[in-house]
């Protein structure tokens, strides 16, 4: 069952846990609270950056980075780590399709600033231009590992790691690509600080308040393939997604609705499901509405509940990435691949979507 669904051959993060695969497994199995940012709604002075700009630095060899932002260079340190690790994906028919809110929100301010501090609004730099960009940071990493291959950027809101996987995966099984690069991308910055601050509360079910982060998620996706003709044995398989909209007080049901659909296509039971990985962001009617869907969807099922946001903070377009990422360190060291899991994001927009993962 599922032997046909893409794979997760391999993956690679930097998260406030540190860099590093390793790093985020360690910090999984720890327990211990990431760097975080403010709680949204808090105020406060700007966040100062969760990852180190000297460790990306210290990942991307070469030259000409000295112009790149730092949202592209944490795309480049990030799948230079999982090319190293997987060599034979560095083949030029290898893909990216990589998720983001809108690009570098600072890279995008910076040089609109630029336009009204310098003596003439044209005295900007222009090679700080293509920072601006929402495609920005996948193209250049695609030149930068020289990958030819499909390069498509995805943006839904704290869906967009969720929608990244499903737009992967249906390039995959319509044989538009082979292997893909597929993950998601969000810094923290003042402007982002400032935005959050200023459009949504912070306040989560039973009082609980999410604290921002950043980081970057990145999976190596392959074709099902014979066994042993892979780049690497499977570590998941993405059996299914669903997506709908709703206004956010019917969220609830629109959530369960796609769940029960979800599970039906795949016929796997709520009984059978081995975890859930929720997004809980730390808006709180959003949240509510998460916990409820899943309570609908799953009666008395009672799988494991995952909510990686209250470790590592909220990474907005990235954060979905995370949840897959969560799964895959809880499942990490068991050989047994074929357990379901459900991976659900509920966005402040009333963008629903759903993910079946099997681990």
């Amino acid at each position: 069952m599922f032997t046909t669904a893409p794979c997760i051959v391999g993956w690679s993060t930097l998260s406030p846990w540190g860099v590093g695969r390793e790093s985020f497994l360690e910090g999984f199995r720890s327990d211990r609270p990431g760097r975080s940012g403010p709680v949204v709604g808090d105020g406060g002075p700007p966040p100062g950056y969760l990852i180190d700009a000297d460790n990306l630095a210290g990942l991307v060899r070469g030259k000409g980075t000295r112009t790149l932002d730092r949202m592209t260079m944490m795309v480049l340190a990030t799948s230079t780590m999982l090319l190293d690790e997987q060599p034979a994906a560095a083949v030029p028919d290898t893909g990216l399709v990589l998720g983001t809110s809108a690009g570098s929100i600072d890279s995008i301010t910076t040089f609109l600033r630029d336009t009204f501090v310098q003596d003439k609004p044209y005295f900007v730099n222009p090679a700080h231009f293509p920072n601006t960009v929402m495609n920005g940071a996948a193209g250049r990493t695609a030149i930068w590992h020289s990958l030819r291959g499909l390069n498509s950027t995805i943006s839904a809101g704290h869906s967009t790691g969720i929608a990244a996987l499903r737009y992967a995966s249906r390039m995959i099984r319509r044989g538009y690509a082979e292997r893909l690069l597929v993950g998601a991308v969000e810094e923290l910055s003042p402007p982002i600080a400032w935005a959050a601050h200023h459009m949504r509360s912070a306040a989560g079910p039973a009082g609980e308040r999410v604290p921002m982060g950043e980081g970057c998620v990145l999976f190596l996706v392959e074709r099902a393939r014979a066994e042993g003709s892979q780049t690497a044995p499977p570590v998941a398989r993405l059996a299914g997604f669903e997506a709908g909209t709703a206004p956010l007080a019917d969220g609830a049901q629109a959530l369960a609705e796609a769940i029960g659909t979800l599970l039906r296509r795949a016929g796997v039971d709520p009984a059978d499901l081995w975890a859930v990985s929720l997004g809980q962001s730390g808006d709180g009617d959003a949240d509510r509405a998460e916990s409820l869907a899943v309570e609908r969807a799953l009666g008395s099922a009672r799988p494991l509940l995952l909510t990686p946001s209250r470790k590592i903070g909220n990474s907005f377009s990235a954060l979905g990435a995370f949840q897959v990422a969560t799964l895959l360190a809880a499942a990490h060291g068991d050989r047994k691949l074929g357990r379901p899991a459900l991976v659900t994001s509920m966005g402040v927009d009333g963008a629903v979507s759903c993910a079946l993962v099997i681990v």
